[in-house]
């Protein structure tokens, strides 16, 4: 391969033109970004995440113990005072979340130019991180990891933009580190691979010492981050919260992927959507590799970053499509590399790197309008009719958490381990006996609610009717309604897993 140092830099004219088609195509994709985020349908998880400031000072972590960290209901919170209705708060949620996407795409231009790399291969950075898919169809999902990954770009710009060894820098960079952790658990791989990657670097230049002091100041950041968490939100339960931090999602962590089948699917689906971008980025990665010895630290630091996070990721034992995401920001640099060494090698490969990103950008924009299909209005109309049904005092039950202005009790989300859970108990659950005093107000019936099997369906439909395909009310104060459900189009089925 050849030396990136021997490159030459293209025409000043043929780099301008260049540049100034990726600023228009990034702007066209910010564009399709927010569009997607107004469109697109909703997932399950989504409405759990953005139901959960509902309970944030009322109920958590008083009587509602959370084995996730909930760092990132603070966020939601602002679109919860946004929103006037269900409605306007989520897509105050998923435009807020779609700038959190356009935060970490310019973080990864500013790491770019941080690293050494010219104003084009730093656009050119942005314009591939914005082309995958799981980037653009996720990054504005209602979810932890979108905030998490802001803080963890944050943390590695501080760390190769100023000084590595510099107190002030590694305090920074923990303190953000742990805020990527106490937004979602999951950016342990964000913390751990940070360390790693400063004490690899530290090792390479034969330093234990400066190994030894970027560890500790890294923690001492981190723990600082930690120790806020538990004291605003736990106050004199500080350490039950932080004990439920560290060992709650353990059990998930370990155990989660076994509820469901095949998840490694998702792996060989994000590859065959996005060949061309992985493609170069695996060639990045290896003219990279191939020149360790003579990186600057700041480059290795992110090399060895970047690898860690990414092994992390993809051989994660629960990869769904959003996983992808923290890993995508950082690998993007990479194919950005690979670009601008082809376009600078002759005229041949510059034509070949030409063609590469057009199909690359044309691709994308195609997998984007397909996803225009999906989209959330028979969702939010179930949602507007259901908040008008319900006083502000009212609860709802759907196992999902679709109404973010109004609680839902039982509070219990029905995803396939909690189903599994529920079934067994039987009607000795929680949820079997508030259905049985019809103590929710209104029930939202979708596949998950059907999931639970006779015994709670039996209690279903002794106490509540159809009032819609997907809403349910206590038959005790509502008479026309239907015991049987019309026919009922689906509310979650059908989106795409990517």
């Amino acid at each position: 391969m050849t030396d990136i140092s021997s490159i030459q830099p293209l025409s000043d004219n043929r780099e301008r033109m260049l540049s100034t088609a990726m600023r228009l195509f990034i702007l066209m994709k910010i564009a399709m970004l927010l569009v997607l985020a107004v469109n697109t349908r909703f997932v399950m998880d989504e409405f759990w995440h953005f139901s959960q400031p509902v309970y944030l000072f009322d109920g958590i972590f008083s009587t509602i113990w959370p084995k996730k960290a909930v760092g990132y209901v603070l966020f939601y919170e602002l679109s919860h005072l946004i929103g006037w209705d269900a409605t306007s708060m989520l897509m105050a949620g998923r435009l807020t979340t779609a700038f959190l996407a356009i935060g970490v795409a310019f973080c990864v231009f500013k790491c770019a130019r941080a690293l050494g790399h010219d104003r084009l291969t730093s656009i050119l950075a942005v314009a591939l991180l914005l082309s995958f898919s799981n980037f653009i169809e996720r990054g504005f999902r209602l979810r932890s990891e979108p905030l998490a990954i802001l803080f963890a770009a944050m943390a590695m710009l501080v760390v190769i933009r100023y000084e590595a060894d510099r107190a002030r820098t590694l305090l920074v960079a923990g303190l953000l580190s742990g805020l990527a952790f106490v937004t979602t658990q999951k950016s342990v791989y964000f913390n751990f691979s940070l360390g790693v990657a400063l004490v690899v670097d530290a090792a390479f230049m034969l330093s234990a010492s400066r190994a030894l002091w970027r560890g500790g100041l890294l923690i001492i950041g981190w723990a600082g981050a930690i120790a806020i968490y538990g004291a605003l939100l736990g106050g004199a339960a500080m350490p039950q919260v932080l004990k439920l931090l560290f060992l709650g999602p353990t059990e998930v962590a370990l155990h989660g992927g076994s509820y469901y089948d095949q998840l490694d699917l998702y792996v060989w689906q994000t590859l065959q959507r996005n060949p061309l971008a992985y493609g170069l980025v695996v060639v990045g990665l290896l003219l990279s590799a191939l020149r360790f010895h003579r990186l600057e630290s700041t480059a290795r630091i992110f090399l060895v970053f970047t690898v860690s996070l990414s092994a992390f990721v993809f051989l994660h034992n629960q990869t769904w499509p959003y996983v992808f995401t923290m890993a995508l920001p950082f690998l993007s640099v990479y194919g950005a590399i690979a670009l601008t060494s082809l376009k600078r090698q002759s005229t041949r490969s510059s034509t070949i790197a030409t063609v590469i990103l057009v199909v690359v950008a044309v691709q994308s924009f195609v997998r984007n309008a397909q996803y225009l299909g999906h989209d959330n209005r028979h969702q939010l109309a179930v949602i507007q009719r259901a908040e008008v049904l319900l006083a502000d005092e009212d609860t709802y039950f759907d196992g999902i958490g679709m109404i973010p202005s109004r609680r839902m009790e039982p509070r219990l989300w029905l995803d396939a381990q909690a189903v599994e859970k529920t079934v067994e108990e039987g009607r000795q659950s929680v949820l079997y006996g508030a259905l049985q005093r019809a103590e929710p107000r209104l029930v939202i019936s979708t596949y998950r609610t059907d999931s639970l099997g006779d015994v709670f369906n039996t209690a279903l439909r002794a106490n509540y009717g159809y009032l819609t395909p997907h809403i349910m009310l206590p038959l005790a104060s509502h008479t026309h309604l239907l015991s049987v459900p019309p026919v009922r189009p689906s509310l979650f089925n059908g989106v795409y897993d990517d």
